[in-house]
């Protein structure tokens, strides 16, 4: 569980931090540059640990899940890193990660049958949800950290958001289902980043390789503090509670992000945008809480088994 709070600081950081830069970069660059240095990364270290015959068997055996968190990684980045660009970094991170436990009780009864969704989970998920559409309206209102800008440009945002929260909530369930299949950490890393970044060289080719050349060094540091740490830690966070849990915890990053975004000049304080965020980490608590007092989740006991088998 501690791994997933890390998570969400490092969440914080990287927010407020390509929020700014994706200001004078174009998004796909940064993702073309970030998600290949993460994939080299993560694949080599598979092969290294599995060898390439055996890393083969493992796709064969899970193809599917792999190609389904391929995708619902590239919807889960692309979109965070266009949202980033058009809105308050807060918020946009409230919205695509605070709609994350909503999904995942749809998700996690239509593909995660060990673990019921608890009344107060359930309740915890819609007081989000609720919270969120206030956010949403105060935003496209003109009175988030951006202040008023055009109302598509807003609405952009909101739209990538939103799917980026589902593709994450996604990314919660699928990562456990590999997890709880066996797969280890470093394999599943290597294996889910090949899509957002074949999509983000193809982003990159449309924006010139003016744009490239200054997406370099952002694009690095996405890579490490916004990706690599922060996704090894979630893949080790799901394996020891359920994805309902999960994505509870990293629902804490917006209000890490309301505490770290002065740092940028082009945002001002947000009354509407802090009381949101406030109710939501109190409607987070309260699922936490709700789960706090039930059984043993059959997640955890499989996450014990496979922290045996990954050494």
């Amino acid at each position: 569980m501690a791994a997933l709070f890390v998570f969400s600081l490092f969440s914080a950081l990287v927010d407020v931090f390509a929020s700014e830069r994706l200001q004078q970069v174009d998004p796909g660059s940064v993702a073309a540059v970030a998600f290949t240095l993460t994939g080299a990364l993560f694949c080599l270290l598979a092969v290294v640990r599995l060898r390439p015959a055996r890393l083969r068997a493992v796709i064969r055996a899970h193809a599917a899940d792999l190609v389904v968190l391929n995708i619902t990684t590239a919807v889960t980045w692309l979109t965070l890193l266009y949202a980033l660009k058009l809105m308050e970094p807060a918020v946009a991170n409230v919205v695509s990660i605070a709609i994350g436990p909503a999904c995942t009780v749809l998700l996690q009864v239509l593909w995660w049958k060990r673990d019921r969704v608890l009344p107060g989970e359930l309740l915890s998920a819609l007081g989000i949800l609720l919270t969120l559409a206030g956010l949403v309206w105060a935003s496209l209102d003109g009175h988030s950290g951006v202040g008023d800008r055009a109302a598509l440009a807003m609405t952009l945002g909101l739209c990538a958001a939103v799917a980026s929260g589902a593709g994450g909530a996604a990314n919660v369930v699928f990562s456990a289902r590999l997890g709880a299949a066996g797969v280890d950490v470093p394999t599943v890393m290597g294996l889910r980043f090949a899509l957002v970044a074949a999509v983000g060289w193809t982003l990159a080719a449309f924006s010139g390789t003016e744009q490239l050349g200054r997406a370099l060094v952002p694009g690095a540091v996405v890579a490490v503090i916004g990706v690599s740490i922060p996704a090894y830690l979630v893949q080790i966070g799901v394996r020891k509670v359920t994805p309902m849990t999960a994505s509870m915890i990293c629902s804490l990053a917006p209000g890490l992000t309301l505490l770290i975004q002065p740092a940028d000049d082009r945002l001002t304080f947000s009354v509407p945008s802090t009381a949101g965020i406030a109710v939501i980490t109190v409607f987070i608590a309260f699922g936490l809480l709700a789960r706090r007092g039930a059984p043993p989740a059959a997640a955890v006991q499989e996450g014990k088994l496979h922290a045996v088998s990954d050494r």
